[in-house]
């Protein structure tokens, strides 16, 4: 570990927060949840950032698998005209880029946004965080030298679909090897690099700048700080409005199959946001403290959801009640 983030580490774990306690949501014996009454919402209050975040910039180079057709876009004579190579996900091309992408998602899912190509995360969490990052960057890695050893396979393969394309459609000069970068050239086209940078603040300067300068960073931590927190809100409403539009459908009406993917996701996004999340703000906290509890409560009792229409109507207004205190946040 580095200076950066021993020093971010140390100051967090000084000014570590305790969450909010919780009253969880209880089943009454017919099996209908008793409802919570949710506390008042503030306004978003948040500080010292650099002692709570590191900054991480994740940049990925991937091999884009299309190819400028000259004959095709003077044809069309509107726009240029791009012939789409290794069609489908049954080839390693298509495998290997949804494993960088993989890497991309786990990065947004898992921080909060600073500003563009730079994400904030809550430096408690940087051990898992970059445990779980080394092993998709692994398995990325491992699919590109994979796809290497086969590349000539698989050109082969996509020569042979866009030659069957062109005998149907009668463009004989469809399918073109040329289009391929080689085996040695492939390898270049994929790659990551990470980068760990710590949140600047007003003494990280050599210099001495002016007060204007200070208040003028001041400003923009704290609009990135309030920034952070309503992501974390914002991603938790989301899969709960779904929810509440779902269990709003009568049973046996078209769209009224109860998945128990509808709770699985608010428990996800509940546990995934308590752990990205950077704010001191006890309304933030509390939401997330708020969404768990309601939400645990019905992921162990999915079986009433299913075939229970007045606990769907219960648990469809305690979740957008939530919601709307939520939205108070944002």
């Amino acid at each position: 570990m580095n200076d950066i983030l021993r020093s971010a580490m140390q100051r967090q774990l000084q000014s570590a927060n305790q969450p909010v306690p919780v009253e969880k949501p209880a089943f009454s014996p017919a099996g209908t949840p008793v409802p919570t009454t949710a506390e008042p919402v503030t306004s978003l209050k948040v500080k010292g950032l650099d002692e709570k975040a590191v900054l991480v910039s994740v940049k990925r180079r991937m091999y884009a698998p299309y190819k400028h057709d000259a004959e095709e876009s003077r044809n069309y004579g509107a726009g240029n005209v791009s012939k789409h190579l290794f069609e489908g996900r049954d080839n390693r091309v298509k495998e290997t880029i949804s494993k960088y992408t993989s890497v991309y998602t786990y990065v947004k899912e898992n921080t909060v946004p600073w500003t563009t190509g730079v994400d904030m995360l809550n430096i408690e969490h940087y051990q898992e965080f970059t445990q779980g990052l080394r092993q998709l960057i692994a398995d990325a890695e491992s699919h590109v030298t994979d796809l290497v050893a086969h590349w000539d396979y698989e050109v082969s393969k996509d020569l042979t679909r866009l030659a069957q394309i062109a005998a149907a459609k009668g463009k004989p000069n469809l399918a073109n090897p040329s289009d391929y970068p080689t085996s040695a050239e492939i390898q270049d086209r994929f790659g990551i690099e990470v980068r760990f940078m710590p949140v600047p603040t007003s003494g990280d300067f050599r210099v001495a700048i002016s007060d204007a300068d200070k208040a003028s960073l001041q400003r923009q931590l704290q609009d990135a700080e309030a920034s952070a927190a309503k992501h974390v809100i914002e991603q938790m409403m989301e899969p709960m409005q779904r929810a509440v539009e779902k269990l709003a459908v009568p049973i046996g009406d078209d769209g009224s199959i109860f998945r128990d993917s509808l709770i699985d996701n608010m428990v996800e996004v509940a546990d995934r946001m308590a752990r990205v999340n950077v704010s001191d703000d006890a309304d933030v906290i509390r939401r997330i403290a708020d969404l768990r509890s309601l939400v645990t409560t019905y992921s162990n009792n999915k079986d009433v959801l299913r075939n229970s229409q007045h606990t769907r109507d219960v648990a469809s207004k305690q979740i957008g009640d939530l919601v709307n205190q939520m939205s108070n946040l944002v």
